[in-house]
């Protein structure tokens, strides 16, 4: 979201710096719309879910990434990416030269609307530049990128556009070879799936909705197991009865039968 030549924000803005004097919050107010946020948050809670069980996979976005010591402008603030590799942990910012000069693995840019026409040339640039192996743009109102996503691989040390590769029940994916899943625009989401799995990843809303409906699948379960538990029982109360019935109608006869014959 923020350009490596954008300059520092005013002084009057309340900036926020470690104790090495880089700035990790600028104090600015985003002005982004449902789409954008809630598309960023999305692919976290997909990656951060697929991810959670690797201590050496770090997923995070909307942090300052820092890529030449000494030059606090020398900055990026991609909207989500990931890093094989380096330890899962909280971080105020991320300075490649602290992380024994792992750079960013993944990079995913949702274009905002007011998206002036350079700067995606002059991200990607940087990002190549500095070598982070893939790098991609995904628009949820198609208003920049009519198919919704785009994506590049490093080549050497050049970018080359990424094709759509596997076909799924008719529908196109592209492949992130960094992060072995597949991604494609899925309305106002960019969805990730498990190739091996054939099984898409789930954001937070849908893990918990997942979650809502295993519930009330046991619950249903329960109640049916219940009923059918309490037809059980009054099944054998009904069987029970009938034996009694049984047993006292016998008792009556043999004593009728007793009667007759002492009375004859």
């Amino acid at each position: 979201m923020t350009d490596t030549t954008a300059p520092l924000p005013p002084e009057s803005r309340a900036v926020l710096v470690d104790s090495d004097g880089y700035p990790y919050s600028d104090g600015r107010v985003l002005m982004e719309g449902d789409d954008h946020a809630n598309a960023i948050v999305a692919m976290r809670n997909q990656l951060q879910g697929h991810f959670e069980h690797r201590p050496h996979t770090y997923v995070a976005g909307s942090m300052a990434v820092y890529y030449r010591r000494g030059d606090k402008e020398a900055v990026l603030e991609p909207d989500v990416f990931v890093v094989l590799g380096v330890e899962k942990r909280d971080r105020k910012s991320y300075k490649i030269w602290e992380e024994g000069g792992a750079v960013l693995s993944f990079v995913v840019e949702v274009v905002p609307p007011a998206t002036s026409s350079l700067e995606p040339t002059s991200k990607r640039t940087t990002y190549e530049r500095i070598g982070v192996p893939e790098f991609w743009r995904f628009d949820p109102d198609r208003t920049s990128i009519p198919q919704g996503l785009e994506g590049w691989r490093l080549e050497g040390a050049s970018y080359e556009r990424v094709r759509e590769t596997r076909q799924d029940e008719g529908v196109s994916w592209h492949q992130s070879l960094v992060l072995e899943l597949d991604l494609r625009a899925d309305g106002n989401l960019l969805r990730f799936r498990n190739p091996l799995l054939g099984r898409s990843l789930l954001t937070y809303s849908e893990e918990c909705q997942a979650r809502r409906d295993a519930e009330q699948r046991a619950d249903r379960a329960q109640r049916w197991a219940e009923a059918e538990a309490a037809a059980r029982r009054n099944a054998e109360c009904r069987a029970a009865n009938a034996e009694r019935e049984r047993d006292e109608a016998d008792r009556r006869i043999l004593e009728l039968e007793a009667r007759l014959r002492v009375s004859g």
